[in-house]
């Protein structure tokens, strides 16, 4: 049975680490498996320690990820450029070796590092025959692939099935148990009977192990990273020196990029990276972009006798998105009213002129529930927005921020919604009333609700909130041509499913529906785009 040692960064690959992990020791036990050298003795030279650890495994298996070339220190030079770099002594010492097989691993869509682009004792691993593993739907199966591999490699086999007196696993009982640890956030015992329920080949088909398994990680990490940035506040209070925090800051946005609730940025401005500049010191909390990696997405016709640029009712088309941030949540009256301060309702400059005519028409001056107590608390999605009321405000933050800040196109909401897995809501496949807020079976509350009522009970894969439910949300693109040509008088997309609808399939992620781009109904609101 071979030894297997994994190599990663915390900040490149945490996740996909743990749950290789999690999969290796399953199968070959933990005693042959070594993620993290956790303790290396006081006095000791940790090169020496990292390099005695490496010589005891039979395979290295490299993670790479997005960042794990061009990670920095705090100081912004290359970490694998440093000698003393953890993961660098890792590799080195396994390519050193006669003995041991290094496997490149490449996670999160990451390409195998150029050799040129390596310090030289490194430069081997670009030549070493690397393999691929998914994220979901694809990651287990990837995996199995990789296990494979090793035990043909190692000529070992899969480990014996144990049959003993014992009475037969009961599926039931370990799934009450995990749903009692992950209640009570004991993760890494909640991973173990994850783990049994999976090789036990037992769970039900409504137990859905993959899901359950990304929840654990979700959590993890959001622990992590509340962890790390409540260290940053305690600099803070502490009056620590503005570099210092910045230091500490550029390390941790490696591991978390964009989360910066209290705006850490503003202790060097200078340097704060576009993304996490204006739009985030500007705007009232919450607002946070999200970044969604490219992909594609599959659009449905769902109306009949309608020819859109989509064709007939029923017809798909599947298009490719390209890399882009979202807002998390839609936007909030409390952001809104900033564009009605510096009167954007005044100012000709930033609306198109099919809705510059019909603000003057309608003498609007404010959002059509901007006085009524019933929609209008802070934190509550703005609504009675019309189309052009929402590009006004885009024009008018793109000037202010130096940003380019649109509504969504489609293609990016619904890549936003539904993730890698294709899923018919942004949380799964299954309906769930109680992940959003809908009227579905008439149990609606009959409003709208702020935006982080459903915060991590409804979530997309990509952690964006309240696309399900709540507001139809506004899209760039003309219904029926697909063009996001902002000067066109016709229907919008909208997206989303409000508040008030009362069938399940419209809140679906693929539901397309739309409107006149000058509607102002209370279910109408918007979301934030960044390019």
């Amino acid at each position: 049975m071979p030894k297997i040692f994994i190599s990663y960064r915390r900040a490149d690959s945490r996740k996909d680490a743990g749950r290789l992990y999690d999969r290796l020791v399953s199968e070959f036990s933990k005693d042959h498996v070594f993620k993290d050298v956790d303790s290396i003795p006081m006095g000791k030279d940790f090169r020496g320690v990292l390099k005695r650890a490496v010589a005891d495994c039979d395979v290295l298996l490299a993670i790479i990820g997005k960042q794990w070339l061009t990670i920095a220190d705090e100081h912004g030079n290359r970490r694998l450029d440093n000698p003393n770099d953890f993961v660098r002594i890792e590799i080195e010492s396994a390519l050193q070796m006669d003995d041991c097989l290094v496997v490149p691993l490449l996670v999160d869509n990451a390409a195998a590092p150029p050799s040129a682009e390596l310090p030289p004792d490194l430069r081997q691993l670009a030549f070493n025959n690397a393999r691929v593993v998914r994220d979901d739907p694809d990651f287990h199966r990837d995996v199995d692939k990789l296990i494979a591999e090793l035990h043909q490699y190692f000529g070992s086999a899969p480990a014996p099935q144990v049959t003993t007196n014992q009475p037969p696993y009961d599926v039931h009982a370990a799934i009450s148990q995990f749903y009692r640890l992950f209640d009570e956030r004991h993760w890494e015992a909640a991973r173990e009977c994850l783990a049994g329920i999976r090789n036990s080949g037992k769970a039900p088909r409504v137990f859905k192990v993959d899901t359950h398994e990304q929840e654990i990680w979700k959590a993890l990490e959001a622990e992590a990273r509340e962890r790390e940035y409540d260290v940053l506040r305690l600099m803070v209070t502490a009056h620590r020196s503005p570099t210092t925090i910045w230091e500490a800051a550029q390390v941790f946005w490696q591991s978390f990029p964009d989360h910066d609730p209290d705006n850490l940025a503003r202790f060097n401005p200078a340097l704060a990276k576009p993304v996490r500049s204006t739009a985030l010191s500007l705007l009232p909390k919450p607002f946070e972009w999200i970044s969604i990696p490219a992909g594609r997405v599959t659009l449905v016709n769902i109306w009949a006798d309608d020819e859109t640029y989509i064709g007939k009712k029923g017809e798909k088309k599947t298009l490719p998105v390209a890399v882009f941030s979202i807002a998390k949540y839609p936007l909030t009256n409390d952001q809104f009213r900033l564009f009605i301060e510096a009167k954007g309702y005044d100012n000709q400059q930033w609306w198109t002129q099919a809705g510059w005519e019909v603000r003057q028409k309608e003498d609007w001056k404010e959002p059509r529930f901007w006085r009524n107590s019933k929609w209008n608390g802070d934190e509550f999605p703005i609504v009675g927005v019309s189309w052009y009321e929402a590009i006004a405000y885009c024009r008018w933050l793109s000037a202010v921020t130096g940003d380019v800040i649109t509504l969504p196109t489609e293609q990016q909401w619904q890549r936003a919604a539904q993730g890698d897995g294709g899923q018919a809501f942004p949380w799964g496949d299954k309906w769930d009333a109680s992940r959003c807020n809908n009227n579905v079976d008439g149990n609606g509350i009959g409003k709208t609700t702020p935006v982080r009522s459903y915060e991590g009970k409804g979530d997309s894969s990509f952690d964006v909130v309240d696309m399900a439910g709540n507001i139809w949300e506004w899209c760039l693109n003309d219904y029926q041509s697909g063009d996001t040509n902002v000067s066109g008088t016709g229907g919008r997309v909208l997206r989303g499913g409000s508040w008030n609808f009362n069938y399940a399939g419209w809140f679906r992620c693929t539901t397309r529906n739309w409107d006149s781009p000058d509607s102002r109904d209370g279910g109408r609101g918007f979301r934030l785009a960044l390019s």
